[in-house]
């Protein structure tokens, strides 16, 4: 697999309030950041007023989702390596999850 691994996490919250959604930015702003191989990151929030509530059936905005976090690592062994990184398995996910009420991952490559 070749070209730039773009990796983005959307997570939907129990408790949605905004020291809570702080939170879950804090958390990933200091285990997702800064892994060898790692060329960007970005934590974002729900941009609540940008909808397209099905004005056609197919077309519509997902809003199911309170943060998000979007990095994009050089390559496939970057990628993998922060999979299993210390941070990630034993800091951001134990520390994060159990706000969780569900996490969606979409990875994809540049061609």
């Amino acid at each position: 697999m070749k070209g730039n691994i773009h990796h983005d996490i959307y997570i939907t919250l129990k408790d949605k309030s905004p020291e809570n959604v702080q939170r879950q930015l804090e958390l990933g702003r200091k285990y997702l950041t800064n892994h060898p191989g790692e060329l960007s990151f970005s934590a974002t929030v729900l941009a609540h007023n940008l909808t397209r509530h099905k004005q056609v059936a197919y077309l519509f905005n997902e809003d199911d989702f309170d943060v998000a976090f979007h990095m994009i690592f050089s390559d496939r062994q970057s990628h993998d390596a922060y999979q299993v990184s210390d941070a990630h398995v034993n800091h951001f996910i134990p520390e994060s999850n159990p706000n969780w009420v569900k996490i969606r991952v979409f990875d994809s490559v540049e061609v």
